[in-house]
């Protein structure tokens, strides 16, 4: 079957939370989450900033897994659920946790549904607020409450915040204070004639900064998947694009979590050194016709400005054949590298200014 062509800015995305990828950000917070007390106690009280880093990436890794898992109410309670809702309103009364206050406004416009002021509760210490969700799909009140997987989907949050529970009104005051508003916008479209897929993704922090991602997809089949495993999902990726602007976005929602992983009793900086050479090392050992020397060096300061990468980087991969999701999700170094033949990598990157 040959490929369908993609335009190089897709206009849609949903693909990315099903293709087997589990995501860098749910399991670096699975690790990190070790350093978590379970429940607040005396303890927890002295690692607010820990458990805001590590929620935070939490809030993240669920938007990354949003578009398909928000058809989802309860795979525990899909069986006998055929018929439509009625409206909105009961599609927001059907997720379990999301709370609604005095200011909530919920309405059906075209397309999909808007809500507005709305909470839930990731855990007994940390609460999440939104100003503004909209989410556009086809046929979304039936395929919602059956839990189908909708072939396109795009989702608009605005005004993420996280409010913390921890039992100190001093310290909930002060987390607060260093709670950005976080923009996001997922989206995805799908051609199941044609088995293929585009995927968007991105996150504006204000003047922390922005992340933008973007893939296109082909032998992508998300058919007969079941619905409690998503990530049976299996495709290749043809083309995917990254772009940071980071004015410290990293070092405020992405890098806690990953540092979460360490020793807690060692100075992190010598194991970040290694890691960071190890993965330039391995850049490195790939032919340049896969990694210019030109993008080995861009790449290379990024890794090394890590936690800090302060500056404007880009990132493209082409690919011919494609790259197989299993082959990206597996985690095996020596399997990416044996799968990289046919691929271009064209990385950019501007340092901030000291």
């Amino acid at each position: 079957m040959s490929k369908r062509s993609f335009s190089r800015r897709p206009r849609f995305p949903q693909l990315c939370a099903p293709i087997r990828l589990p995501g860098p950000e749910v399991l670096l917070t699975a690790r990190a989450e070790r350093h978590i007390p379970a429940a607040l106690g005396n303890e927890s009280r002295h690692q607010p900033y820990r458990s805001y880093g590590v929620e935070t990436m939490r809030a993240l890794g669920l938007f990354a897994l949003a578009v398909p898992l928000f058809s989802q109410p309860s795979l525990a309670e899909l069986a006998d659920k055929t018929a439509p809702l009625a409206d909105c309103a009961a599609l927001l009364a059907s997720i379990p946790d999301v709370k609604t206050t005095q200011d909530t406004h919920i309405e059906d416009v075209d397309g999909g549904c808007r809500a507005t002021d709305l909470s839930w509760a990731e855990s007994s210490y940390i609460h999440y607020r939104i100003d503004d969700v909209v989410l556009l799909s086809p046929d979304l009140l039936q395929t919602f409450e059956a839990g189908k997987l909708s072939a396109a989907a795009d989702l608009t949050l605005k005004g993420l915040r996280i409010v913390p529970q921890t039992g100190s009104p001093l310290q909930d005051y002060i987390i607060s204070l260093s709670s950005t508003g976080i923009d996001l916008h997922l989206a995805y479209a799908t051609d199941p004639a044609e088995r293929t897929g585009e995927v968007e993704f991105e996150l504006s922090a204000g003047k922390l900064g922005r992340l933008s991602l973007s893939a296109s997809l082909s032998d992508f089949d998300n058919s007969d998947v079941p619905l409690s495993n998503l990530t049976e999902v299996t495709g290749t990726l043809d083309h995917f694009e990254a772009s940071l602007e980071d004015n410290g976005l990293f070092a405020r929602l992405f890098a806690p979590p990953i540092l979460s992983t360490l020793p807690a009793d060692q100075d992190p900086r010598p194991a970040i050194a290694a890691a960071q050479e190890v993965a330039i090392a391995m850049l490195a050992s790939w032919p340049e016709t896969t990694m210019p020397p030109k993008s080995l060096a861009a790449l290379s300061a990024l890794i090394r400005a890590f936690p800090k990468p302060e500056g404007s980087w880009s990132l493209s991969i082409d690919s011919e054949p494609g790259l197989s999701l299993e082959s990206l999700s597996s985690g095996d170094l020596s399997a990416l590298s044996a799968a990289i033949a046919g691929t271009r990598i064209t990385a950019t990157g501007t340092p901030a200014a000291p």
